[in-house]
């Protein structure tokens, strides 16, 4: 069972942040949404988009690399982590890319709805958000990367994918992304499926209802700001759109998930 000891999420940083430490007595897990480089066999590499686990006992430094900072963090303990971890395959204390960042969102937006409250089934249900948000991420990493890390293509299409869950803007179209990698259209919609195994146009999508979603969960914002941040010139459209892929309008959304 995990118990969780603390967690931040959307923590941001708007001062340098460099994190050393050693020997802590439990896991620290990190996501890393905007620009951060954690140091892996004595050097610091990109780790904006992945997420990492350090395991007890064991140092982990990561920093900032623009400002500001903004990452997930959750310190925690679990019963035969090890054994746990080794059966899903997950690597300890390195960057595993994960440009979708909804597995996150969703299981840090149910820590905090926890935090303060002492019920019967609070540590249960802490406990499960963490297991669901490991297995989420097994399964992603699994249906991502499927092509070697040193395809020639690799680094851009990781960029690319990122952006589009990290800042969803209006008018992106494959014939703009294209452009970006210096690409035709046809070609990158080919790379990128092979890539992460989904098409540009769910992810462009996805995007944007995440970030929607997130709007309507953490914030007051009227839904017409709201399509309009996540990328929508067109706030019928957001709202079909939205229904459509979560079977709620966006009011009913923001209603129950805070209930």
């Amino acid at each position: 069972m995990f118990r969780v000891l603390q967690s931040g999420y959307r923590f941001v940083h708007r001062e340098p942040l460099c994190i050393d430490r050693t020997e802590l007595p439990f896991y620290v897990f990190v996501y890393y949404r905007t620009e951060a480089e954690a140091e892996l066999g004595g050097k610091f590499v990109p780790a904006q988009g992945s997420w990492i686990l350090f395991p007890p006992g064991k140092p982990h430094r990561y920093r900032s690399a623009a400002l500001p900072y903004e990452n997930d963090w959750v310190h925690f303990t679990v019963d035969r982590g090890g054994d746990f971890f080794r059966d899903l395959g997950i690597p300890l204390g390195v960057p595993v890319p994960a440009p979708d960042p909804s597995p996150v969102d969703r299981a840090l937006l149910g820590l905090q709805s926890l935090q303060g409250t002492r019920g019967r089934w609070t540590d249960t249900l802490a406990s499960s958000y963490l297991a669901c948000l490991f297995h989420e991420l097994c399964r992603l990493s699994a249906h991502s990367g499927a092509q070697s890390p040193d395809h020639r293509y690799h680094r851009e299409l990781f960029r690319l994918r990122t952006d589009l869950f990290r800042k969803p803007s209006a008018g992106t179209t494959v014939e703009s992304l294209a452009c970006q990698v210096g690409l035709s259209g046809s070609y990158l919609q080919a790379l990128y499926k092979a890539e992460f195994g989904v098409s540009i146009g769910e992810d462009i999508i996805r995007g944007r209802l995440e970030r929607a979603k997130y709007l309507l969960t953490s914030s007051e914002t009227p839904v017409s700001a709201v399509a309009e941040a996540s990328g929508y010139r067109c706030e019928a459209h957001f709202m079909r759109q939205f229904k459509r892929m979560t079977g709620m309008t966006p009011g009913e959304y923001r209603r129950r998930t805070r209930v």
